[in-house]
Protein backbone atom coordinates (compact mmCIF):
# COMPACT_ATOMS: atom_id res chain seq x y z
CA UNK A 1 0.00 0.00 0.00
CA UNK A 2 1.47 3.27 -0.94
CA UNK A 3 1.81 5.53 2.23
CA UNK A 4 0.27 9.01 2.81
CA UNK A 5 3.63 10.90 2.03
CA UNK A 6 4.04 9.54 -0.77
CA UNK A 7 0.88 9.24 -2.72
CA UNK A 8 1.20 11.40 -6.08
CA UNK A 9 -1.83 12.68 -7.82
CA UNK A 10 -0.98 14.82 -11.30
CA UNK A 11 -3.79 17.38 -11.08
CA UNK A 12 -4.38 18.96 -15.20
CA UNK A 13 -6.61 21.57 -15.15
CA UNK A 14 -7.94 25.28 -14.19
CA UNK A 15 -7.34 28.01 -11.81
CA UNK A 16 -9.54 30.43 -11.33
CA UNK A 17 -10.31 33.71 -8.71
CA UNK A 18 -13.63 33.33 -7.55
CA UNK A 19 -15.58 36.94 -6.92
CA UNK A 20 -18.10 35.45 -4.22
CA UNK A 21 -21.70 37.19 -3.61
CA UNK A 22 -24.13 36.38 -1.00
CA UNK A 23 -27.72 37.16 -2.50
CA UNK A 24 -30.95 37.60 -0.86
CA UNK A 25 -32.28 35.27 -4.00
CA UNK A 26 -31.56 35.00 -7.46
CA UNK A 27 -31.98 37.98 -9.67
CA UNK A 28 -34.81 37.89 -11.95
CA UNK A 29 -34.68 39.62 -15.74
CA UNK A 30 -33.43 43.48 -15.14
CA UNK A 31 -33.40 43.18 -11.68
CA UNK A 32 -30.13 44.68 -9.79
CA UNK A 33 -29.47 42.98 -6.59
CA UNK A 34 -27.30 44.53 -3.57
CA UNK A 35 -25.16 41.38 -1.98
CA UNK A 36 -25.02 40.79 1.92
CA UNK A 37 -21.34 39.42 1.37
CA UNK A 38 -18.60 39.61 -0.84
CA UNK A 39 -15.63 37.74 -0.67
CA UNK A 40 -12.65 36.65 -2.92
CA UNK A 41 -11.77 33.41 -3.16
CA UNK A 42 -8.82 31.63 -4.91
CA UNK A 43 -10.59 28.49 -7.10
CA UNK A 44 -10.80 26.59 -10.28
CA UNK A 45 -11.53 23.05 -10.62
CA UNK A 46 -7.31 22.16 -11.19
CA UNK A 47 -6.31 24.37 -8.01
CA UNK A 48 -9.05 22.96 -5.87
CA UNK A 49 -8.27 19.47 -6.83
CA UNK A 50 -4.66 20.41 -6.44
CA UNK A 51 -5.31 21.80 -2.59
CA UNK A 52 -7.12 18.63 -1.63
CA UNK A 53 -4.61 16.49 -2.80
CA UNK A 54 -1.84 17.91 -0.29
CA UNK A 55 -4.61 18.66 2.58
CA UNK A 56 -5.20 14.89 1.82
CA UNK A 57 -1.75 14.09 2.66
CA UNK A 58 -0.39 13.40 -0.45
CA UNK A 59 2.23 15.10 -3.02
CA UNK A 60 0.38 17.34 -5.55
CA UNK A 61 1.59 18.99 -8.57
CA UNK A 62 -0.57 21.07 -10.79
CA UNK A 63 -0.69 21.67 -15.07
CA UNK A 64 -2.42 24.90 -15.93
CA UNK A 65 -2.23 28.41 -17.22
CA UNK A 66 -2.93 31.85 -15.28
CA UNK A 67 -2.38 35.58 -16.68
CA UNK A 68 0.45 37.44 -15.60
CA UNK A 69 -1.29 40.07 -13.19
CA UNK A 70 -2.07 40.12 -9.83
CA UNK A 71 -5.11 37.24 -9.64
CA UNK A 72 -2.24 34.98 -11.45
CA UNK A 73 0.65 36.06 -8.57
CA UNK A 74 -2.17 35.64 -5.58
CA UNK A 75 -2.63 31.95 -7.17
CA UNK A 76 1.13 31.43 -7.36
CA UNK A 77 1.17 32.56 -3.75
CA UNK A 78 -1.45 30.13 -2.53
CA UNK A 79 0.61 26.94 -4.61
CA UNK A 80 3.48 28.18 -2.40
CA UNK A 81 1.59 27.98 0.81
CA UNK A 82 0.15 24.66 0.39
CA UNK A 83 3.32 23.08 -1.11
CA UNK A 84 1.87 22.16 -4.58
CA UNK A 85 4.26 22.16 -7.52
CA UNK A 86 3.33 24.69 -9.69
CA UNK A 87 6.25 24.26 -12.07
CA UNK A 88 4.12 23.82 -14.76
CA UNK A 89 1.78 26.53 -14.14
CA UNK A 90 2.05 29.02 -16.92
CA UNK A 91 2.11 32.24 -16.93
CA UNK A 92 -0.11 34.05 -20.18
CA UNK A 93 1.31 37.53 -21.95
CA UNK A 94 -2.03 37.62 -23.50
CA UNK A 95 -4.84 36.64 -21.51
CA UNK A 96 -6.10 37.23 -18.11
CA UNK A 97 -6.14 34.83 -14.89
CA UNK A 98 -9.72 32.90 -15.35
CA UNK A 99 -12.73 34.54 -13.00
CA UNK A 100 -15.63 33.22 -11.52
CA UNK A 101 -18.64 34.74 -10.29
CA UNK A 102 -20.59 32.40 -7.69
CA UNK A 103 -24.15 33.84 -6.63
CA UNK A 104 -25.17 31.87 -3.34
CA UNK A 105 -28.87 31.77 -1.82
CA UNK A 106 -29.31 31.63 1.73
CA UNK A 107 -30.23 28.06 1.01
CA UNK A 108 -26.73 27.37 0.15
CA UNK A 109 -27.69 26.84 -3.56
CA UNK A 110 -24.96 28.34 -6.10
CA UNK A 111 -25.23 29.52 -9.65
CA UNK A 112 -22.00 30.80 -11.45
CA UNK A 113 -20.34 32.66 -13.97
CA UNK A 114 -17.38 32.02 -15.65
CA UNK A 115 -15.15 33.81 -17.76
CA UNK A 116 -12.92 31.35 -18.74
CA UNK A 117 -9.74 33.54 -20.00
CA UNK A 118 -6.58 31.97 -19.51
CA UNK A 119 -7.66 28.33 -19.23
CA UNK A 120 -8.97 28.37 -22.71
CA UNK A 121 -5.10 28.42 -24.15
CA UNK A 122 -3.62 25.39 -22.14
CA UNK A 123 -2.11 23.65 -24.87
CA UNK A 124 -0.93 19.96 -26.26
CA UNK A 125 2.21 22.05 -25.83
CA UNK A 126 1.96 22.90 -22.13
CA UNK A 127 1.12 19.07 -20.94
CA UNK A 128 4.35 17.81 -22.95
CA UNK A 129 6.36 20.16 -20.83
CA UNK A 130 4.65 18.91 -17.63
CA UNK A 131 5.49 15.27 -18.70
CA UNK A 132 7.88 14.37 -15.82
CA UNK A 133 5.09 15.07 -13.78
CA UNK A 134 2.51 13.53 -15.66
CA UNK A 135 4.19 10.12 -15.89
CA UNK A 136 5.29 9.99 -12.25
CA UNK A 137 2.04 10.22 -11.10
CA UNK A 138 0.15 7.50 -9.07
CA UNK A 139 -3.04 9.18 -10.44
CA UNK A 140 -3.93 11.88 -12.99
CA UNK A 141 -7.00 13.85 -12.30
CA UNK A 142 -9.26 16.06 -15.20
CA UNK A 143 -11.68 17.89 -15.70
CA UNK A 144 -13.42 19.85 -18.59
CA UNK A 145 -13.06 23.37 -17.86
CA UNK A 146 -9.35 23.77 -19.85
CA UNK A 147 -9.27 22.61 -23.73
CA UNK A 148 -9.78 18.52 -24.23
CA UNK A 149 -7.04 17.96 -26.23
CA UNK A 150 -4.79 19.06 -23.53
CA UNK A 151 -6.89 17.45 -21.16
CA UNK A 152 -6.60 13.73 -23.84
CA UNK A 153 -2.78 14.29 -24.21
CA UNK A 154 -1.75 13.72 -20.62
CA UNK A 155 -4.11 10.82 -20.26
CA UNK A 156 -2.33 9.70 -22.95
CA UNK A 157 1.43 9.79 -20.98
CA UNK A 158 -0.19 8.67 -17.89
CA UNK A 159 -1.88 5.80 -19.06
CA UNK A 160 1.67 4.93 -20.72
CA UNK A 161 3.38 5.58 -17.26
CA UNK A 162 1.08 3.18 -15.75
CA UNK A 163 -0.92 5.72 -13.98
CA UNK A 164 -4.62 6.24 -12.92
CA UNK A 165 -6.40 8.29 -14.93
CA UNK A 166 -9.85 10.13 -13.53
CA UNK A 167 -11.97 12.49 -15.55
CA UNK A 168 -14.10 14.41 -13.55
CA UNK A 169 -16.62 15.75 -16.34
CA UNK A 170 -17.36 19.06 -15.24
CA UNK A 171 -18.75 21.37 -16.76
CA UNK A 172 -20.74 18.71 -18.68
CA UNK A 173 -22.79 19.90 -21.82
CA UNK A 174 -22.71 17.02 -24.27
CA UNK A 175 -23.48 13.29 -24.70
CA UNK A 176 -20.03 11.39 -23.85
CA UNK A 177 -19.83 10.20 -27.71
CA UNK A 178 -19.62 13.44 -28.67
CA UNK A 179 -17.76 14.72 -25.85
CA UNK A 180 -14.76 12.38 -26.47
CA UNK A 181 -13.55 10.47 -29.07
CA UNK A 182 -14.80 7.21 -30.04
CA UNK A 183 -11.75 6.23 -30.69
CA UNK A 184 -10.54 7.35 -27.45
CA UNK A 185 -13.28 6.05 -25.90
CA UNK A 186 -12.23 2.45 -27.54
CA UNK A 187 -8.83 2.82 -26.38
CA UNK A 188 -9.84 3.09 -22.98
CA UNK A 189 -8.16 6.37 -21.75
CA UNK A 190 -10.14 6.74 -18.57
CA UNK A 191 -9.83 4.32 -15.56
CA UNK A 192 -12.70 6.04 -13.32
CA UNK A 193 -15.56 8.61 -14.41
CA UNK A 194 -16.91 10.87 -11.54
CA UNK A 195 -19.96 12.83 -12.79
CA UNK A 196 -22.48 14.40 -10.61
CA UNK A 197 -26.35 13.58 -11.09
CA UNK A 198 -26.79 16.31 -13.65
CA UNK A 199 -23.38 15.47 -14.93
CA UNK A 200 -24.32 11.90 -15.85
CA UNK A 201 -27.55 12.87 -17.12
CA UNK A 202 -26.37 15.37 -19.69
CA UNK A 203 -23.68 12.99 -20.49
CA UNK A 204 -26.35 9.94 -20.69
CA UNK A 205 -29.93 11.32 -21.95
CA UNK A 206 -31.19 9.75 -19.08
CA UNK A 207 -32.48 11.37 -15.95
CA UNK A 208 -30.69 10.63 -12.97
CA UNK A 209 -32.79 11.45 -9.84
CA UNK A 210 -32.53 8.63 -7.62
CA UNK A 211 -29.62 5.59 -6.88
CA UNK A 212 -31.57 3.52 -9.19
CA UNK A 213 -31.16 5.97 -12.02
CA UNK A 214 -27.59 6.59 -11.32
CA UNK A 215 -27.12 2.56 -11.45
CA UNK A 216 -28.40 2.69 -15.19
CA UNK A 217 -26.50 5.70 -16.05
CA UNK A 218 -23.21 4.86 -14.60
CA UNK A 219 -23.74 1.38 -16.85
CA UNK A 220 -24.50 3.27 -19.61
CA UNK A 221 -21.20 5.01 -19.19
CA UNK A 222 -18.98 1.99 -18.57
CA UNK A 223 -20.23 0.87 -21.73
CA UNK A 224 -18.94 3.91 -23.36
CA UNK A 225 -14.95 2.09 -22.57
CA UNK A 226 -14.50 3.39 -18.80
CA UNK A 227 -11.78 1.14 -18.29
CA UNK A 228 -12.41 0.83 -14.38
CA UNK A 229 -15.45 2.39 -13.13
CA UNK A 230 -18.03 5.18 -12.74
CA UNK A 231 -18.43 7.15 -9.42
CA UNK A 232 -21.89 8.78 -9.34
CA UNK A 233 -22.12 11.95 -7.05
CA UNK A 234 -25.74 12.21 -5.63
CA UNK A 235 -25.58 15.35 -2.95
CA UNK A 236 -27.63 14.53 -0.09
CA UNK A 237 -28.11 10.81 -1.11
CA UNK A 238 -24.81 10.13 -1.43
CA UNK A 239 -22.50 8.55 -3.95
CA UNK A 240 -23.09 4.99 -6.10
CA UNK A 241 -19.70 3.20 -7.89
CA UNK A 242 -20.33 1.03 -10.33
CA UNK A 243 -17.96 -1.46 -12.02
CA UNK A 244 -17.68 -4.48 -14.63
CA UNK A 245 -17.89 -6.84 -11.12
CA UNK A 246 -19.60 -4.99 -8.33
CA UNK A 247 -21.37 -2.00 -7.01
CA UNK A 248 -20.81 0.07 -3.75
CA UNK A 249 -23.45 2.52 -2.25
CA UNK A 250 -22.60 5.29 0.00
CA UNK A 251 -25.05 7.55 2.18
CA UNK A 252 -24.19 11.17 2.41
CA UNK A 253 -22.80 12.36 5.89
CA UNK A 254 -25.78 15.09 6.63
CA UNK A 255 -24.66 18.43 7.23
CA UNK A 256 -26.32 22.03 6.87
CA UNK A 257 -24.74 23.38 3.76
CA UNK A 258 -23.35 26.99 3.70
CA UNK A 259 -21.59 26.78 0.56
CA UNK A 260 -21.65 24.36 -1.95
CA UNK A 261 -18.36 25.42 -3.90
CA UNK A 262 -15.37 22.88 -4.66
CA UNK A 263 -17.72 20.38 -2.95
CA UNK A 264 -17.36 18.10 -5.99
CA UNK A 265 -13.62 18.76 -6.42
CA UNK A 266 -13.20 17.89 -2.56
CA UNK A 267 -15.02 14.74 -3.60
CA UNK A 268 -13.03 13.78 -6.54
CA UNK A 269 -10.17 14.04 -4.99
CA UNK A 270 -10.34 12.53 -1.65
CA UNK A 271 -11.41 9.39 -3.69
CA UNK A 272 -8.47 9.40 -5.81
CA UNK A 273 -5.80 10.22 -3.38
CA UNK A 274 -7.50 6.71 -1.22
CA UNK A 275 -7.55 4.67 -4.38
CA UNK A 276 -3.37 6.03 -4.95
CA UNK A 277 -3.13 4.73 -1.22
CA UNK A 278 -5.17 1.16 -2.33
CA UNK A 279 -7.80 1.82 -0.32
CA UNK A 280 -10.60 -0.68 -0.79
CA UNK A 281 -13.61 0.99 -3.50
CA UNK A 282 -15.63 1.09 -0.38
CA UNK A 283 -13.40 3.25 1.85
CA UNK A 284 -12.43 5.52 -0.95
CA UNK A 285 -16.00 6.36 -1.53
CA UNK A 286 -16.49 6.92 2.46
CA UNK A 287 -13.58 9.03 2.73
CA UNK A 288 -14.17 11.05 -0.36
CA UNK A 289 -18.00 11.59 0.76
CA UNK A 290 -16.70 12.69 4.12
CA UNK A 291 -14.43 15.40 2.74
CA UNK A 292 -17.41 16.54 0.50
CA UNK A 293 -19.73 16.93 3.45
CA UNK A 294 -17.10 18.55 4.96
CA UNK A 295 -16.30 21.24 2.21
CA UNK A 296 -19.93 22.53 1.98
CA UNK A 297 -20.15 23.63 5.42
CA UNK A 298 -17.54 26.71 4.81
CA UNK A 299 -18.19 29.29 2.36
CA UNK A 300 -15.86 29.91 -0.27
CA UNK A 301 -13.63 27.19 -2.31
CA UNK A 302 -10.25 27.15 -0.98
CA UNK A 303 -11.10 27.78 2.67
CA UNK A 304 -13.12 24.42 2.65
CA UNK A 305 -11.17 22.28 1.13
CA UNK A 306 -11.04 19.81 3.97
CA UNK A 307 -7.49 18.18 5.70
CA UNK A 308 -6.97 14.71 6.28
CA UNK A 309 -7.36 14.65 9.78
CA UNK A 310 -10.40 16.15 9.67
CA UNK A 311 -11.95 13.51 6.99
CA UNK A 312 -10.59 11.10 9.12
CA UNK A 313 -12.45 12.02 11.73
CA UNK A 314 -16.08 12.69 10.47
CA UNK A 315 -15.82 8.91 9.09
CA UNK A 316 -14.15 7.55 12.18
CA UNK A 317 -17.30 9.47 14.19
CA UNK A 318 -20.08 8.37 11.93
CA UNK A 319 -21.35 11.70 10.62
CA UNK A 320 -20.77 13.98 13.61
CA UNK A 321 -18.84 17.48 12.02
CA UNK A 322 -17.21 19.87 14.64
CA UNK A 323 -17.39 23.82 14.04
CA UNK A 324 -13.55 23.44 13.52
CA UNK A 325 -13.38 19.97 11.58
CA UNK A 326 -12.77 21.49 7.68
CA UNK A 327 -10.04 23.96 9.21
CA UNK A 328 -7.36 21.79 10.39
Amino acid sequence: MISTSTARICVVGSLVVDLVVWLPYFPRKGETLHPSRFQIFAGGKGFNQAVTARRCGAEASLVGRVGMDAFGEMLFQLMEREAIDGRFVARDPELGTSLGIPMIDPNGDNSIIGIPRANTRLSVQDVRAAQPVVADSHVLLLQLEVPLAASIHAAQIAQGAGATVILNPAPAHLPLEALLPSEMSQAGWIDWLIPNEVEAEMLTGRPVRSVEDARQAARALLACGVRRGVVITLGAQGALAVTQDTEHYAPAFPVTPVDPTGAGDAFCCAFSVALAESRSLEDALRFANAAGALCVTVAGAEPSLPYRASIERLVLSGGKIRSHDSLS
